[in-house]
């Protein structure tokens, strides 16, 4: 068995977080405009007997719900800290919805203080702990949220990976949580000691590990998740990451796997020049994509939840609350869900399809990396190296 079941044993990695990147090495890259299309092609197959990608599948398809029907299901660690848990399910899952609530996940004075009547519920096309696809082991993703959310934040993103036939785990970072922020508790697990409990209860629960292919693993994350992705890829036993709309400390060297970036082209939390920046020191293979006219949360479901107002700022403002956020707290909780940012549903399909293509590639599914270099979604610059 490789390192990483021997290291969740002792749940000792050190934290690591987002910083400004400086001093970017000297990378030989390639930048393309990509080239849209009118529509993707229709998926060849609404079923799959392997964990392989049916040949006829182009990078296009990806953009697209994949061939499994999901599962959810939640673990609690031992710290107490959630994990949800998306995976390839079988017939039992087909026409499940499964739903969360935002208000879920914020301070107590907030839940009750929020009107009734407020939507702010967010569903899926999921079923709750429901069997899974006896066609696996599957690879396994781990997804890492950002400061004052949660891990039901890219809902829309992991259950689509796990659509395509991945595990997808995220863990509540309690320590970045919007209750965590605001009160600053000491004591709390960092980040990167969440996604090693994570892997304890993912290696060690019968079902979950039954699941796994514990020789396939990925790690991705968002803002302040893409410096605990970098954390935990630099541990080994990680195929390769993605990082959204983040950044990489100053020093040190980023891990010597595969990579992809994205970033928002008018994101005011982490500016894309930032990632950008990171890409420039990753190590080849690594891809850079940014997307015109979208913002930090391009990468969430947390613009849409409810009737498009229920993220995190809207509620606390709902319930009176508005006084105690800090200008840095509000533009986490907006920044890139109105004007002129353009509506994050246009740009969810791209990210889906680069995000697959990539993870698919890594895994060994596919001979070569698909949904890189074609979108049907405009506005999209990508860079290689």
């Amino acid at each position: 068995m490789r390192r990483l079941l021997a290291i969740v044993l002792s749940l000792g990695l050190l934290a690591a977080a987002c910083g400004d990147d400086s001093d970017a090495a000297d990378t030989a890259t390639t930048t393309t405009t990509v080239p849209t299309t009118t529509e993707a092609p229709a998926m060849t197959s609404t079923t799959t007997t392997t964990t392989e990608a049916p040949p006829e599948v182009t990078g296009l398809d990806y953009a697209e719900i994949g061939p499994y029907p999901v599962g959810v299901t939640t673990r609690t660690l031992p710290s107490g800290t959630r994990m949800e848990v998306w995976y390839p399910s079988g017939p039992d899952a087909i026409d499940q919805t499964d739903t969360y609530s935002v208000r879920d996940f914020t301070p107590e004075v907030m839940r009750v203080l929020v009107p009734e009547g407020t939507n702010d519920r967010f569903t899926v096309n999921a079923g709750r702990d429901a069997s899974a696809s006896p066609v696996g082991p599957f690879p396994l993703v781990y997804f890492s949220h950002g400061s004052t959310s949660f891990r039901f934040q890219s809902t829309t993103l992991t259950h689509h990976l796990a659509s395509w036939g991945m595990v997808v785990a995220s863990v509540d970072h309690v320590s970045r949580s919007l209750p965590g922020m605001l009160g600053r508790p000491d004591g709390l697990p960092s980040s990167v000691d969440d996604i090693d409990e994570a892997a304890l209860i993912l290696f060690t629960d019968e079902t979950l590990a039954a699941m796994i292919d514990a020789e396939r693993i990925g790690i991705s994350g968002h803002s302040a998740g893409g410096g605990t992705t970098l954390a935990v890829a630099a541990q080994g036993d990680i195929d390769g990451y993605v990082s959204y709309a983040s950044a990489a400390s100053a020093d040190g060297d980023l891990p010597d796997v595969p990579s992809l970036f994205m970033a928002g082209s008018i994101d005011t939390i982490v500016p894309p020049d930032r990632t950008r920046h990171a890409f420039d020191r990753a190590p080849a293979p690594s891809w850079y994509l940014e997307f015109a006219d979208s913002g930090h949360l391009a990468f969430s479901d947390l613009c849409v939840v409810g009737d498009g107002d229920a993220n995190l700022i809207g509620l606390a403002e709902a319930a009176g609350l508005g006084d105690f956020l800090t200008d840095g707290i509000r533009r986490l909780g907006s920044d890139g869900c109105e004007p002129p940012n353009r509506p994050v549903k246009e740009v969810w399909p791209a990210i889906h399809q680069a995000t697959t293509g990539f993870f698919l590639w890594v895994f060994g599914v596919d001979p070569k990396p698909l949904g890189l270099d074609e979108f049907t979604v405009d506005g999209i610059t990508v860079e290689s190296s």
